[in-house]
């Protein structure tokens, strides 16, 4: 059954939140606003509340567990993702007598314009709470002309992967030169340790540099195969989808 939804969101200057109806939502930039609501952790809760510094848009998003950590990784990761801000809205309406809400964990904006909201299921799945919130999201979705993404997490080996290469994400890893001799070396691919040394560059200066490039998408690996000294990397290859489109839209 429709509800009456509202929004409340931060001013572009944070300096104060208002409440506006789901449709005028539409309009503002959700993916680029402050936080309106932080998690505050009880002491029987085993899920932690963290933040992700995001090489997308140089800012921290929150995240409310490791696994809602991982789904900001996947998003920073993702080229087609170019912005993403956490708890910057909560959506409310009522019910039974009673206010209720929901707090996406992320608003997603696309390189295609699209603006996706991320409600991440708990770590012990679907519960029918979250599954009421999905469907007010839907409503949300419908009438302020955003979509609803469902997150997909790739199997443990790619993400523990990925979770080492995001350590060198940051553009202080960087350095071109290296990278150009990086390029050149794996233009054919060979084994991690063997393209390293085929630069001539000192190996502890260069590894960051080649994980960068991985993080970049510049170079590829086998995703799903522990990395190693015989990991082959190479220009270009095949991704887990997973990784490759870290949500689903919603058809419902």
């Amino acid at each position: 059954m429709a509800v009456t939804l509202e929004v409340v969101h931060r001013i572009e200057d944070g300096s104060r939140s208002v409440t506006v109806p789901v449709a005028r939502a539409g309009s503002v930039p959700l993916s680029s606003r402050g936080e309106v609501w932080k998690p505050a952790r009880h002491p029987s809760q085993r899920s932690i509340a963290t933040w992700w510094w995001a090489a997308t848009t140089g800012r921290h998003v929150g995240c409310r567990s490791t696994n809602v950590l991982a789904v900001a990784m996947l998003l920073d990761f993702n080229p087609s993702v170019t912005e993403f801000a956490a708890w910057s809205a909560k959506i409310k309406w009522r019910a039974r007598g009673r206010e209720r809400s929901v707090v996406p964990d992320f608003f997603v904006r696309t390189d295609q314009g699209a603006t996706l909201v991320v409600a991440c299921p708990p770590a012990s799945g679907p519960s029918p709470r979250w599954q009421r919130q999905q469907q007010v999201l839907r409503q949300a979705c419908e009438e302020a002309g955003w979509e609803l993404g469902m997150p997909r997490i790739p199997e443990p080996m790619a993400l523990a992967n990925l979770r080492w290469v995001a350590r060198y994400r940051h553009p202080r890893c960087s350095d071109r030169e290296v990278e150009q001799a990086l390029k050149a070396a794996f233009h054919t691919p060979r084994a991690l340790e063997e393209g390293v040394r085929a630069t001539g560059l000192p190996r502890l200066s260069t590894l960051p540099r080649l994980y960068h490039l991985l993080w970049r998408q510049e170079l590829s690996m086998e995703w799903n195969r522990a990395m190693g000294p015989d990991s082959v990397i190479r220009t270009s290859g095949r991704m887990p989808s997973a990784m490759r489109r870290p949500l689903e839209r919603d058809a419902a």
